[in-house]
C-alpha cells in the first residue's frame, strides 16, 4: 500500500524523508546500546559495537526504506539490478591502490589550510575534532588478533563501505540525479559526503573521492563499483595499521607521497587523471545488463 507512495514528490521532500529515517533509526539504536546491561561507554569493544550499530541505522536501512517510499523496484532505485564484471571490480580496486599517494598529498596540502584570525575559534575547535576523531580512530585501529582484524574490516571498511555509498550514491545522488544535471548530482553528494565526516583537514581529498565514486555508479549504473573502491580505501588502512601495530615496520602510509616521496604523490595524481579517463571510456561504452 505504501510501495512507491512519494515516488512523485520533489528533491527536497525526498531529502527530508531520507534524513528523517536516518535520525529515527540512529536515536532507535542508541536507546538500544543504552538498554545494554553493565555496558562501559568508555571501553572499546562497546565503542565498536555502538559503531556498528550507528553505521548500520544512519547509513545501510535508511535508504531501502526510502526506495520503498520512492520506487516501485527499490533495487532499481539504488542501482542494485545490475550484474557484477569482476574484471570492472578488480581494475576499481587497483586504481584505489594506485591513487594513495595523491591523495596523500592533496591531504597533506589541505592540512596546511589556514584560516583569517577572524575565525580562529572555529579553527580551534576543527583541530579539536580532528584530534578527537584521530584518537578515536586509533583507539578502533589499534588491534592484536585475527579475530578483531576481521571484525575491524567488518567495522571500518565493510559496512561504511556499503552504507555511506547506499546513502551518497545510491540515494542522495539518485535524488538530485532524477530532477539535475547528474555531474550537479554527483558534486552535491560527494559535498555532502565529505562534510558529513566533519574532518575538515581531509575534506578536499575525501570531497575527490566522493565524486569518483560518483562518477563510477554514472559510468556503471552499478553501485558495486563504488562500494568496491569506497571498500578498499578503507580496508588499506585497517590492514595496514594491523601491521604496524603487531610489530612489523612499515612506512607511514598516510605519507606515502609527501615530504622525501613528493615525486610519488605527483605521479600518482598523474596516473589518477590519466586513469579517471581511460575508466569512464571503459565503463560508459559499455553498460551492464539488467538482471531479469
Amino acid at each position: 500500500m505504501l510501495k512507491g507512495l512519494f515516488s512523485q514528490s520533489g528533491i527536497i521532500s525526498k531529502i527530508l524523508i531520507l534524513f528523517g529515517i536516518s535520525c529515527f533509526t540512529v536515536v532507535l539504536g542508541a536507546i538500544v546500546m543504552l538498554l545494554v546491561p553493565h555496558a562501559d561507554v568508555q571501553d572499546v569493544s562497546y565503542l565498536k559495537s555502538m559503531q556498528l550499530v550507528e553505521s548500520v541505522g544512519m547509513f545501510v536501512i535508511p535508504p531501502f526504506i526510502l526506495a520503498y517510499f520512492c520506487s516501485e523496484n527499490a533495487m532499481v532505485f539504488l542501482h542494485f539490478n545490475k550484474k557484477t564484471n569482476w574484471l570492472h571490480i578488480a581494475l576499481v580496486v587497483l586504481f584505489m591502490l594506485m591513487i594513495i599517494p595523491g591523495i596523500n598529498l592533496i591531504s597533506s596540502l589541505n592540512q596546511q589550510l589556514v584560516l583569517p584570525k577572524a575565525f580562529a575559534g572555529i579553527e580551534v575547535w576543527m583541530k579539536t575534532s580532528e584530534a578527537q576523531a584521530a584518537k578515536l580512530t586509533e583507539q578502533l585501529l589499534n588491534i592484536h588478533s585475527l579475530q578483531a582484524l576481521l571484525f575491524n574490516i567488518l567495522l571500518i571498511a565493510m559496512i561504511p563501505a556499503l552504507g555511506e555509498e547506499l546513502f551518497f550514491r545510491g540515494a542522495i545522488q539518485g535524488i538530485f540525479g532524477e530532477k539535475m544535471n547528474i555531474r550537479f548530482a554527483i558534486w552535491i553528494s560527494a559535498i555532502v559526503f565529505s562534510a558529513i565526516h566533519l574532518q575538515f583537514y581531509g575534506f578536499f581529498p575525501r570531497l575527490l573521492m566522493g565524486a569518483f565514486f560518483g562518477y563510477l555508479l554514472f559510468w556503471s549504473e552499478n553501485l558495486w563499483l563504488p562500494i568496491a573502491a569506497h571498500f578498499t580505501n578503507n580496508a588499506i588502512a585497517v590492514v595496514f595499521y594491523y601491521l604496524k601495530f603487531n610489530g612489523h615496520t612499515l612506512p607511514d602510509i598516510d605519507t606515502i607521497g609527501t615530504g622525501n616521496t613528493l615525486w610519488l604523490g605527483l605521479l600518482s595524481a598523474i596516473l589518477a587523471i590519466c586513469g579517471f579517463f581511460w575508466l569512464k571510456k571503459l565503463l560508459y561504452k559499455q553498460k551492464p545488463v539488467s538482471l531479469e
